[in-house]
């Protein structure tokens, strides 16, 4: 298969797994809408929306993606930065493109998925209103 394209893979997941509106039915799903909106919110606009929406949906990022099974040590403790990062430097987010925070998490998020191809149900989270 060579060298994982995870920016293409992020694309053909959102396509399969990520409703129009509201939320994933699938954990799958559920994180790559999640990495994709704050992406976008950061990226687009700077995160001036930023609410507590967006704290939730870094939380189950980062929560669902603390997998040993998964990752690396390594790599969860660079995912935990990442989130912390997300979260406390909200009003200022790291837009640097590869290796930024963002990415970082999106990029996980796709490997997740990729590792785990059975969809596993996702109960909506009825205090997110993003």
């Amino acid at each position: 298969m060579g060298e994982l394209k995870w920016w293409e893979e992020q694309t053909r997941l959102w396509r399969e797994l990520v409703p129009r509106s509201g939320q994933a039915t699938t954990v799958q799903g559920e994180l790559i809408r999640c990495t994709g909106k704050l992406t976008d919110e950061a990226y687009r606009n700077a995160n001036i929306n930023w609410d507590s929406g967006h704290e939730r949906m870094a939380r189950f990022v980062g929560d669902t993606l603390d997998d040993p099974q998964t990752f690396t040590p390594e790599e969860l403790d660079r995912l935990r930065i990442a989130v912390t990062q997300v979260i406390e430097n909200f009003e200022q987010p790291d837009v640097s493109g590869h290796g930024s925070p963002h990415y970082l998490l999106t990029e996980m998020a796709v490997r997740w998925c990729l590792a785990h191809p059975v969809p596993i149900p996702h109960a909506k989270d009825v205090e997110l209103r993003r």
